[in-house]
């Protein structure tokens, strides 16, 4: 008996392994794309840790200045002047607990600039601050090493660690 065979049954052994190719290619070009996708989401990680490091460090400033605000007798009036010049991350030692006890208006300053440094310290990576009445003198790295105390407008810095830079946030106030 002959057996004859039809185009069609000739197509299909000319097509085995053709679909098994086509997989494999979905399937890399489908690993690519996943792994873009992970990177691109790394990327916006990163990108949001940053933000939220700025975000901290603005904060941080902003609450230096409005404890300044509220102890009025401690922002360089007849009663004290503690906070016109504070070295970059300078914690100075409390002797009163103000959250407990009645403290004066130089008391109150140095607590504040104590609780503040702290929370630099703790908040952002390597964070540090500084509080200048009048003009900072930067060392070679640009961060703040003196204070020419003169004038009334207040400088505020704020510096931290981020990726291996360092990073310096500069806030002006006349509380």
């Amino acid at each position: 008996m002959m057996r004859t065979e039809t185009a069609s049954s000739l197509d299909r052994s000319a097509q085995r392994g053709f679909s098994l190719i086509e997989v494999l290619v979905a399937l890399l070009v489908l690993s690519v794309g996943l792994l873009g996708l992970a990177a691109l989401q790394t990327t916006g990680l990163a990108f949001n840790h940053q933000s939220y490091e700025r975000t901290q460090a603005v904060l941080q400033a902003y609450d230096i200045i409005d404890r300044m605000r509220a102890n009025k007798s401690g922002t360089g009036g007849t009663i004290n002047a503690t906070y016109d010049s504070v070295a970059l991350g300078n914690q100075p030692t409390v002797s009163v607990d103000c959250t407990s006890l009645p403290c004066d208006g130089g008391q109150l300053a140095t607590y504040d600039i104590n609780r503040w440094n702290a929370a630099n310290a703790s908040i952002l990576a390597e964070g540090k601050g500084a509080i200048c009445k009048g003009t900072y003198t930067n060392d070679a790295n640009g961060y703040p090493s003196s204070c020419s105390v003169t004038g009334s407008i207040y400088r505020v810095a704020v510096t931290w660690k981020e990726k291996d830079i360092y990073m310096r946030l500069d806030v002006e106030t006349q509380p």
